[in-house]
């Protein structure tokens, strides 16, 4: 392997380290958002080069190996703790769906953050504003004044001093691999182009919808301040492989003149 060849082994895991840095502190950041789901790397080696040159065709082949790459900056979609607000219009999953969202132009958007509010038309929106999904049996224009009820399987209900009103139905969805799930940014998702969508409106599992609670974030501080020192240490590592092939590649130019 050429000195050139070592740069380039020692670049692509400076590169790969940085964006594992890059990922840590993100999950650190957002160890207090409602809903995060925590982001792992992972690694894959470069294609190994061939050693033929002094090598006994008939062994088997050696290679040297040309680096890594991040190949997946997948979420991990285990569930988080559930927190008791008591606010009515805190929703969390208990389950493995998505609150359904939905923005001005009528694009879906998935999230798992049930952090909602009615905004002054009556709606029931999330912290940017998209219209949580729901599949009224009753227009909102007729809905008895009263305190929100949501049962288990999301049906939504209005309860006054006199009776309870069923109004609609949650729309919650589950994808068929969560790897068709699109980050947007803002604790948001969209499924990948060609992918479909399940729905509890048509028997999809999405688990139950608890009332007054939100979902705590997935992130084990514990394990990411791990996955840090052991990030930081290969970092330094590699970026002191890179001064000493620099050093090298100095002293193989001066002896050259």
């Amino acid at each position: 392997m050429g000195i050139n060849n070592l740069f380039a082994t020692n670049v692509t895991g400076v590169t790969g380290l940085q964006r594992q840095l890059d990922i840590i502190a993100n999950n650190v950041a957002n160890s207090t958002t409602t809903g995060y789901k925590a982001r792992q790397a992972s690694f894959q080696e470069l294609l190994n080069q061939d050693v033929k040159a002094g090598v006994d065709p008939a062994s088997q082949p050696l290679g040297l190996n040309a680096g890594l790459n991040v190949t997946n900056q997948a979420p991990d979609f285990k569930q988080g703790n559930l927190e008791e607000t008591g606010r009515q219009t805190d929703l969390a999953l208990n389950g493995p769906g998505f609150f359904g969202l939905r923005d001005a132009n009528g694009n879906l958007y998935l999230s798992r953050d049930g952090a909602f509010s009615f905004d002054s038309d009556q709606n029931l929106v999330s912290a940017q504003g998209l219209k949580v999904e729901l599949n009224e049996s009753l227009p909102k224009a007729q809905w008895p004044k009263g305190t929100l009820q949501i049962g288990r399987d999301g049906q939504v209900y209005i309860k006054d001093q006199t009776q309870t009103t069923p109004v609609g139905q949650l729309v919650l969805y589950q994808a068929q691999n969560n790897e068709d799930l699109l980050s947007v940014g803002n604790n948001l998702y969209q499924v990948a182009p060609g992918r479909t969508l399940q729905s509890n409106l048509t028997g999809a599992n999405v688990g139950a919808v608890i009332q007054g609670s939100l979902e705590s974030a997935n992130v084990d501080l514990a394990a990411e301040m791990s996955n840090l020192i052991i990030a930081q240490r290969s970092y330094s590592m590699n970026t002191q492989m890179l001064k000493a092939n620099d050093e090298l590649w100095e002293a193989i130019n001066a002896f050259s003149r």
